[in-house]
């Protein structure tokens, strides 16, 4: 049989069939196939495009022309847009929150220069700070007065720093801080303790590499931390209500050589909280990226990951690449548009949802999915605007080795592995790898892929909490849970 008149509205019948998710049968070799139709008469070719995108049935009419990436640009704008075109709900009317603005475009919170107590550098813009005098202190640029807020610290360092909430009010000096005065609230994990004009004991001592979630609930008229996700208990209850413009500032205190990342919301946070924004205004048009990533993945997945393995054994039939072409790169079109409107939205999805689904589709433990990845790089790197995102991917990946935590049960694929495992790859690209040695921060980021989170007490007694050994006053009953403990560990150890 000619393979043209195997094909139906420029798609194989053979595929046809199998992406409607039925079985290709072949009484005989001479048998003829016959291109499958519903009962509405449509090929399952638009269906499949339906599922992609997650449209609804019938909403894509039928197919007749060559698919090609016009085309599915057409069903993005016609279909896709009036069902997502709404997820963006602008924020801008967030009430209680007010951001000292001074250029054009969206307002960005970041620190206040004129706050700014000692020696503050940047080591890496825009807020990954180091103290050089024996005592800096600062306050971002937002203030707050009703609602619940937080924001994110990356600690680089793990000495005397002082993170929280302060207003106007508060001195900075040369000795005081954040913590140091009346309406003044700080944690310091060095020193295991919570500040507001005296010191009293609270929380976790700290490590570099954890990540601490500064939380203010002015509806309860509370103060939180959290380390590393786990929350440490309300620090402060009571705290006076303030008005508009007299209300409560993200502030930091370092001690000399301190360092630290903040995050107020420039990209999702690692560990957020129910019920806390955060102080950065996300993004416009976020979730619309992010929903076209989500339909690339279910490209890749199409309708099951067995359909490739059926069509290399079906040589006869149209490759899945007649589908996986026009589609992957009208989405890549629409996604680097976006892009293109917004500057401030590489960063939040190069450090958000696009590592989040470069690392689904790598698989976070092995056997990593390479192939995919690979076909996704492929289209991604044609893009000339792929640079943009690709730098912050990267930043996000030396990062995550930083601040990334180690649990037994998936040791050896915990820790920095999932993110080492996934740079090591992308590296094999020479673009990528040009582009990450020719950054000015290369160093830096190297040192991040270097770097791992040690663990203190309380991270020692959530991995190992049952200790025995021959002799000890503990109850015998706890040798084979120490035994089992030992054999996943010894056995983590052999992999790596």
């Amino acid at each position: 049989m000619a393979e043209d008149s195997l094909r139906v509205g420029m798609i194989s019948s053979g595929l046809a069939v199998l992406l409607n998710g039925e079985d290709a049968k072949e009484n005989s070799s001479k048998a003829r196939i016959v291109p499958h139709f519903d009962y509405s008469g449509h090929r399952p070719l638009e269906r499949t495009i339906e599922f992609i995108f997650g449209l609804a049935e019938k909403s894509v009419g039928p197919l007749d022309g060559q698919v090609d990436s016009s085309l599915i640009r057409a069903v993005i704008k016609n279909q896709f847009s009036k069902l997502h075109g709404d997820l963006d709900v602008s924020v801008s009317q967030r009430e209680g929150i007010s951001v000292v603005h001074h250029g054009v475009g969206p307002p960005i919170v970041g620190l206040e220069e004129f706050s700014i107590c000692g020696d503050i550098r940047i080591v890496k813009p825009p807020l990954v700070l180091e103290s050089l005098a024996l005592f800096s202190s600062a306050r971002a640029n937002a203030c707050i007065w009703k609602g619940k807020w937080m924001y994110e610290v990356a600690l680089e360092t793990s000495g005397i720093q002082q993170l929280g909430w302060a207003t106007l009010a508060c001195p900075f000096t040369d000795q005081k801080g954040v913590g140091d005065a009346d309406d003044s609230y700080a944690f310091d994990g060095r020193r295991v303790s919570k500040w507001n004009k005296e010191a009293e004991p609270y929380g976790q001592s700290w490590v570099a590499g954890d990540v601490i979630g500064c939380c203010i609930d002015l509806n309860c008229d509370e103060i939180y931390f959290y380390r590393n996700g786990v929350s440490l208990g309300a620090a402060f209850t009571g705290i006076r209500k303030l008005g508009p413009g007299f209300g409560y500032y993200p502030a930091i205190s370092l001690s000399q050589g301190e360092r630290c990342e903040l995050n107020f919301g420039a990209y999702p946070f690692k560990y957020p909280v129910d019920g806390f924004q955060p102080l950065q205004e996300a993004p416009t048009r976020f979730s619309f990226a992010t929903e076209l990533l989500r339909c690339f993945s279910r490209l890749l997945d199409r309708p099951d990951r067995s359909l490739a393995d059926t069509l290399s054994r079906l040589r006869r039939f149209a490759s899945v690449e007649e589908l996986f072409c026009p589609v992957s790169s009208a989405i890549c079109d629409e996604f680097f548009y976006i892009l293109e409107q917004d500057p401030l939205l590489a960063e939040y999805l190069g450090r958000g949802a696009f590592l989040s689904f470069l690392l689904e589709t790598f698989r976070t433990q092995a056997p990593h999915d390479s192939s995919s990845l690979d076909k996704v790089l492929d289209v991604f790197l044609e893009f000339p605007q792929s640079h943009l995102i690709f730098e912050h991917v990267v930043n996000a990946l030396a990062c995550g080795c930083k601040t990334a935590t180690l649990i037994l049960t998936e040791c050896p694929y915990s820790g920095p592995y999932p993110y080492l495992a996934l740079a090591c790859h992308l590296f094999k690209r020479e673009e990528l790898m040009v582009q990450w040695w020719r950054s000015l921060h290369f160093e830096f980021l190297f040192e991040g892929f270097l770097s791992c989170r040690s663990s203190n007490k309380h991270d020692l007694q959530h991995l190992m909490p049952v200790v025995w050994w021959p002799g000890s006053s503990e109850d015998i009953s706890y040798e084979s849970s120490m035994g089992f403990t030992i054999s996943a560990l010894s056995e983590a150890i052999n992999k790596v």
